[in-house]
């Protein structure tokens, strides 16, 4: 069973050395090592040169995009190049404990039906000091086997477990039996997740394997969003990301039984509910509150949410948002800034 770390890199020259050195002083060590960098601006691809150059007996590729691809873009191209079993994503700012690899190793050939595995995370800062934990196997102390079965109407496949790719390896099939993960979406962890329930289980370690770095460059929690049209288009990102799983949903079932898949109508029911939610949070952003837009797309939450209870926890923080102008929500923000 061959192993392939993809780094996935963008401006990290101040953390990459980091990432690369937790990579290399695994305890099991990986058979394929590729680091893409997506156009950088600093001088990340000069230090992943010299690490390399460093480590010449490792085996590392290098792919270096001529112009900026994206997440999805860069981790098509890094999936097209890997010949692993076993893909283990890692973020040019983030550190995988030495045990890591070897773990997932143990996993995935004591557990064949296993498609994905996620483990819990230390948060760090850009100084590498720890801030926190992040709990992607929402409290559970034992490995957790989920798959699609007894998925109930409405509910998140999840079922309020994280997906965080950063924290995440999967067997190679959960991209070579699809085709490639659209550009422009939000991200690629919980399709990947989806994916992995289509065809098998997803499981969740709950095992610190990992150091996410969270700083104010991150995709996901960084601070560049402000609220009004800018947060729309973040929602609309949202929505194509959900698109990908159902039409993931789609190709599978034309492939297989839709009895081999279980509730597999639940978890598209679920996923137009959750596309329904953020249709109704980019309408309340978009510029010009539009109105007719946002209750329609209110009215398509309505019809699609499992219960009113569920309808009304979905509508009305947006609908807190519609109300509220743009301008007043700006002077808002630059007031709490500034305590």
């Amino acid at each position: 069973m061959k192993i392939s770390i993809l780094t996935l890199a963008y401006n990290h020259e101040r953390f990459i050395r980091e990432s690369l050195l937790s990579v290399v002083t695994q305890t099991r060590p990986a058979d394929e090592i590729i680091v893409i960098d997506d156009a950088s601006t600093d001088a990340t691809a000069a230090v992943v040169e010299c690490f390399m150059a460093e480590n010449s007996g490792r085996p590392f590729r290098f792919i270096r995009n001529e112009k900026n691809l994206g997440l999805t873009g860069s981790l098509a191209k890094a999936i097209a190049a890997a010949n692993g079993d076993i893909i283990v994503m890692m973020a040019g700012d983030d550190v995988s404990k030495s045990e890591r690899i070897e773990r997932c190793h143990e996993h995935f050939q004591s557990s064949p039906g296993s498609m994905a595995l996620i483990c819990n995370a230390e948060i760090i800062d850009e100084e590498s000091c720890l801030r926190g934990s992040l709990d992607n196997c929402n409290g559970e102390s034992g490995l957790k086997k989920v798959s699609l079965s007894g998925l109930r109407v409405g509910e998140h496949f999840l079922r309020g477990r994280g997906a965080c790719g950063a924290a995440a390896a999967y067997r190679a099939q959960v991209f070579r039996n699809f085709r490639p993960i659209r550009h422009g979406i939000y991200a690629e962890d919980e399709p990947a997740a989806f994916r992995a329930m289509l065809l098998g289980t997803c499981d969740f370690l709950p095992e610190r394997l990992v150091r996410w770095r969270r700083h104010s460059r991150n995709l996901s929690h960084g601070g560049g969003l402000a609220v009004g049209p800018e947060m729309a288009g973040h929602f609309r990102k949202c929505e194509r990301m959900i698109d990908q799983m159902i039409s993931d949903a789609d190709e599978r079932s034309a492939l297989v039984s839709i009895d081999s898949v279980p509730c597999l109508e639940n978890a598209r029911q679920g996923l137009r509910f959750e596309k329904a939610k953020w249709s109704l949070w980019a309408s309340a952003h978009e510029e010009g509150l539009n109105a007719r837009k946002f209750f329609e797309a209110a009215l398509r939450c309505y019809k699609l949410a499992p219960s009113f209870k569920r309808f009304v926890e979905t509508v009305w923080r947006p609908c807190g948002k519609f109300m509220t102008p743009f301008t007043l929500q700006r002077l808002m923000k630059r007031m709490r800034s500034t305590k």
